[in-house]
């Protein structure tokens, strides 16, 4: 059942990779690839919105009902707003900085900060969710949970 999260993970972990790869080259005072940057954001920022976090979402609710767990959930599902007003705020910045409007130290810092709230979540997901969901989310709740929702 697990798969379709873990190859989506899998997906923006590589995502992640890329954009740290233009991270590193902005530290050492060179100029990465903006308009490639872009787009790594522009995923970071749509996929999850409108196909990974909402079938996180429907699974975490479940969960919720069947474990003490709550706090943690709780806490994962508020990151999922955060993390999107993260990279919406990164993706403005990235632009500003195109307009000399800030400088490339700050983005560096917000990128960053990103990458790492990123993968954070992302292994807390991995680590501390995802053996739940395999031993109380059924087959059929799972096919429920998913019905409706794009498949990547």
């Amino acid at each position: 059942m697990l798969d379709r999260l873990l190859v989506e993970h899998d997906q923006l972990a590589k995502t992640l990779n890329y954009l740290e790869m233009h991270f590193m080259e902005l530290c050492r005072g060179g100029r990465p690839d903006y308009s490639l940057m872009h787009s790594l954001l522009e995923y970071v920022h749509e996929y999850p919105e409108q196909i990974h976090h909402p079938l996180e979402d429907k699974i975490f609710s479940i969960l919720i009902e069947r474990t003490d767990e709550t706090e943690l959930i709780e806490t994962l599902l508020a990151e999922h707003n955060e993390l999107e007003d993260r990279t919406r705020r990164l993706r403005e910045s990235l632009r500003l900085l195109e307009g000399n409007a800030i400088s490339s130290e700050a983005l560096a810092h917000q990128l960053s900060e990103f990458l790492i709230r990123q993968r954070q979540h992302m292994y807390l997901e991995e680590q501390k969710i995802h053996p739940l969901i395999e031993r109380l989310i059924t087959k059929e709740e799972w096919e429920k949970a998913q019905s409706g929702l794009p498949i990547y």
